[in-house]
């Protein structure tokens, strides 16, 4: 009888090793299988300049997603990335036309002030969060609308064109469509570097186990000694930096710094969504910058595939919502497996 039991579990433990491997790692999966079906469908997809284009069209989406990360994994969010990524755009274009004309140091001082402004908004949405415990959504749909008006009232609504008759702007031009060997865009090579910095913070510093801590439970971590006002402050300060910076790789792709980018985009959207594909837990306490990435480019894949068969821009919007709906069920999974 206790031989056929142990057949009985011996049996069904292969079953449950894979369930949970499936669940832990739906993520990977899916991108791998998403790629295979990808490739499949379209001859150009596994190119190397579309697989490099992929990139490039992502790495803005990929420093806001890297912010929005730390804010959900500590339990909060950040709606405004996005409007603070158009204000950005903004900003470093309209210091760029109106001192930049004939100095190309100008850049420096564009980027500069560009990523104080981001910064500042993030710290303003941290001290609301931490210190004066007000609920993220609420503050940073607040703060998104605030960076939205800044970007309009800054040009009366008007566009600004970053052209080579201003010395700033040819340098932030040429870092946003240079490529070096094998055709990989300079600015890509730059965010897989701030990719690697934030994986090695996240897993190796301090700051990532606080972030973690304070989104599993912030009481018993204060109790433990650990600053979470300060630790959330700092977290919605890079996440307001990260957006900006995001803004000036805008200004550099696009050669404009348009008020309308501010409001009218699927930043903050696409944002989150990667977050939640890539298992970042909305509850907080959980999540990884690897997976985070893989839900950048599960997103970035769906549409550059639907881009080379010719779908519509609006059911391309369905697509993006039924797979994060699917990712939080994925997520609640795995979540009631635990």
């Amino acid at each position: 009888m206790e031989l056929s039991e142990k057949k009985n579990k011996d049996a069904v433990k292969p079953a449950q090793v894979v369930k949970t491997f499936i669940v832990k790692y739906n993520s990977p999966l899916i991108f791998v299988i998403l790629i295979i079906v990808s490739a499949i469908m379209s001859e150009h997809f596994l190119t190397v300049r579309n697989i490099f284009n992929i990139l490039l069209q992502q790495t803005h989406y990929l420093l806001l997603s890297l912010g929005v990360m730390l804010t959900i994994m500590t339990a909060g969010i950040d709606l405004s990335v996005g409007a603070t990524a158009g204000a950005s755009s903004v900003l470093t274009a309209l210091i760029i036309t109106s001192y930049g004309k004939d100095n190309e140091l100008w850049l420096i001082v564009a980027i500069g002030c560009t990523l104080v402004f981001g910064c500042a908004i993030g710290f303003i949405n941290g001290i609301l969060v931490g210190k004066m415990r007000m609920a993220p959504f609420i503050v940073t749909l607040a703060m998104m609308s605030i960076a939205q008006g800044i970007a309009f009232m800054l040009t009366n609504g008007a566009q600004v064109q970053l052209t080579s008759a201003y010395a700033a702007a040819k340098p932030l031009t040429w870092f946003a469509i240079t490529r070096v060997g094998f055709g990989i865009p300079i600015t890509v090579i730059f965010v897989a570097v701030v990719v690697i910095i934030f994986w090695f913070i996240m897993r190796y510093t301090p700051f990532g186990r606080y972030v973690l801590a304070v989104g599993s439970n912030e009481s018993a971590t204060h109790l433990a000694g650990i600053n979470v006002v300060r630790s959330k402050t700092l977290v919605y300060t890079i996440s307001g930096g990260l957006a900006s910076l995001g803004g000036v790789f805008i200004a550099g792709r696009t050669a404009l710094g348009a008020p309308a980018i501010a409001r009218d985009n699927d930043y903050a959207l696409t944002a989150v969504a990667a977050c939640v594909i890539g298992g970042v837990a909305l509850e907080g306490g959980k999540g990884t910058v690897g997976f985070t990435i893989i839900g950048v480019l599960i997103l970035a894949t769906i549409t550059n595939i639907m881009n080379l068969l010719g779908v519509a821009a609006y059911p391309q919007l369905v697509a993006k919502g039924i797979i994060i709906i699917i990712a939080i069920a994925l997520s609640k999974l795995g979540q009631s497996k635990n």
